[in-house]
């Protein structure tokens, strides 16, 4: 039976919008032939050659021209596909690249699903699943930090590791198994001292590859940063003074922010992610208790805590045990001794050594004058400098498909590990050891499902 190959398929690749340009691909076995038919000009492109680019019009099943466009002509294997595929560069507008696309469509293309001309290059061996999903973080990078991440994802260093180490639990496994073929012979093809070896090598390299991800999650999410604190200590005019815009609303009366806001700043190249909360006081109403619990929400998610102080106020000592209760795990705190430009009443001697020998930093600064911005911003940066590393220095998981992949690929070979350590046979240590193989394979694709391909690619846009 003669196989069916996919439908060609079609989609504006560039933002939808006023622009000088947009781009419109074309992806498929028939995509040339689809192609030809609507375009007007002094070559043919059925028998012209791959990476060539061609002056022309696209017309409509009306003969009626569209758009004056440049084609360029790519033949399989050698395009992002690894289909013949045509892209045209045609003027940029709403109306103009519909047409376009259009008339694509009408000639016998199919509208591309998100994702689609990624999948195919998936499909077609052009790139392995990390890679793909890295071409969809690299558009999402929203620093630059994120976008050397993706990039290094993207040129296939983590499918590399992944591979090297599903290769060497590969070749274990044959050789626990050609072991087992010839223990009834008292012939040994490998003894368990090896076997211990070469399982705690490659959990020693899954493991450091699981600790990554702390580095990895804040290059690709950024880091969140909560501002929280009494009302009326001046959270809202730190936030808009951090961002150097007017975004949360402020007033001298307390109580102002009912709800969480959330925006988005750079520093040092590592994004962070500034969140103004409700100030922490009893509420007097609904909506200010959906606030308020929105804020104690926000607190425990937190990678930072900046508890914003009034300086011009006595610091409660019951406020700051309080504070450095809240911060679980890795979280950091900040405290921000706002209103600097204002006679202190606070006593640095009692709050200064409280935090520093709990870690915390604490900044003076002032929303209205600015004073201590930079050193708010220092030290929100350093609070993290160490997990955000350099992203050039190694591999970095990003990914929370990757990071439970490699959970439980580390799991399967402790498991192995023990299973060794109790004496059973080979048998038993080559079922965990295959299971560590699974779960490594679905990182690269190599091991996948239906269901695997259609939650990566539901994440693209349509077009790439």
């Amino acid at each position: 039976m003669t196989p069916v190959s996919p439908p060609t398929i079609a989609a504006i690749a560039t933002p939808i919008g006023e622009g000088a340009l947009s781009l419109v691909r074309l992806s498929g076995e028939h995509a040339i032939a689809i192609a030809e038919s609507v375009f007007r000009g002094r070559t043919s492109l059925g028998a012209a050659a791959g990476y060539t680019v061609h002056h022309g019009r696209i017309v409509n099943s009306a003969g009626e021209t569209v758009d004056d466009v440049l084609a360029a002509l790519f033949r399989a294997p050698h395009s992002y596909t690894g289909e013949d595929a045509v892209e045209f560069s045609c003027h940029g507008g709403l109306v103009v690249t519909e047409a376009v696309l259009s008339a694509l469509v009408a000639a016998g293309a199919r509208h591309a699903g998100p994702g689609e001309f990624s999948r195919r290059a998936f499909l077609n061996g052009k790139m392995d699943l990390s890679q793909a999903e890295a071409v969809a973080d690299l558009i999402a990078s929203s620093s630059e930090r994120a976008r050397a991440v993706s990039m290094r994802q993207l040129e296939g260093k983590l499918g590399e590791k992944v591979r090297e180490l599903r290769a060497n639990l590969t070749s274990l496994c044959a050789l626990l198994e050609i072991d087992l073929d010839f223990a009834e012979e008292g012939i040994g093809v490998i003894d368990k001292n090896e076997i211990g070896d070469r399982l705690r090598m490659i959990l020693e390299a899954l493991r450091t590859m699981i600790e990554s991800y702390s580095s990895g999650r804040l290059a690709r999410e950024g880091v969140s940063v909560v501002l929280t604190g009494k009302p009326n200590a001046g959270k809202s005019s730190l936030f808009n003074a951090l961002l150097k815009e007017d975004r949360a609303i402020v007033t001298p009366h307390p109580g102002t922010t009912r709800d969480t806001i959330e925006e988005r700043v750079l520093i040092n190249g590592l994004l962070f992610r500034l969140i103004d909360t409700a100030g922490l006081r009893q509420a007097t109403d609904p909506a200010e208790e959906a606030g308020v619990t929105r804020t104690h929400a926000s607190v425990r998610s937190a990678d930072i805590i900046v508890l914003v102080e009034d300086g011009s106020l006595p610091v409660e000592e019951r406020e700051i045990e309080t504070a450095v209760a809240d911060c679980i795990g890795n979280q950091r705190l900040i405290v921000a001794l706002n209103k600097s430009d204002l006679p202190s009443r606070t006593v640095d001697s009692e709050i200064y050594p409280r935090l520093s020998a709990r870690g915390s930093r604490v900044v003076k600064t002032s929303a209205i004058t600015g004073s201590g911005l930079q050193e708010l911003r220092s030290a929100l940066y350093e609070s993290v400098a160490r997990d955000a590393r350099d992203a050039t220095s190694g591999i970095e998981v990003t990914s929370r498909r990757h990071l439970d992949a490699l959970t439980r690929a580390s799991v399967a070979i402790t498991e192995a590990m023990q299973t060794l350590d109790a004496g059973r046979s080979n048998e038993f240590v080559a079922l965990d050891v295959r299971d560590a193989i699974l779960a490594l394979g679905e990182i690269t694709g190599d091991v996948t499902s239906e269901e695997i391909l259609n939650t990566v690619f539901s994440k693209f846009c349509i077009g790439k």
